[in-house]
């Protein structure tokens, strides 16, 4: 099931990212109540989907809507439940909510270590436009049909 974050959902969002984001990214990153804090942080700056597997959240996708651009902030499947489509799946409801919304193309950035992602993202349509040697990611970019 997909559906939007709710109260509670942070715990299993920040596990997801300890074991799934902080280990592929090239940067250091803060721990313990630090971690979770940065983390709950960011998502109020955005809206975020959540993908539920037996009432337990498996995968998330964190999202900003700008000048009619979705930006997808954040997107992770817990290693047990990968190869499943939960990431695609979300991949398609966030786009079809930024359609909703008037927006006309997508953004996200992808770790220049994560050739896994990379991938992913090309078989959704998703290209790479730059790299950015600050930040040691691509940016990829694709087109929203209305």
């Amino acid at each position: 099931m997909i559906r939007w974050l709710k109260r509670g959902d942070q715990t299993a969002i920040v596990r997801i990212v300890r074991r799934e984001l902080i280990p592929l990214s090239p940067h250091p990153h803060p721990e313990g109540r630090k971690l979770r804090k940065e983390i709950e942080t960011r998502l109020r700056q955005g809206s975020t989907l959540i993908a539920e597997e037996a009432s337990r959240v498996c995968a998330f996708l964190h999202l900003i809507i700008q000048q009619q651009t979705l930006f997808v902030d954040l997107l992770a499947v817990d290693r047990t439940s990968q190869s499943n489509g939960y990431g695609s799946k979300l991949m398609v409801r966030a786009e079809q909510h930024a359609v909703g919304v008037g927006c006309r193309r997508a953004v996200l950035y992808v770790d220049r270590d994560n050739d896994r992602g990379i991938r992913f993202y090309e078989r959704l349509g998703y290209a790479i436009i730059a790299y950015h040697e600050s930040l040691q990611c691509y940016e990829m970019v694709k087109r929203l049909a209305a």
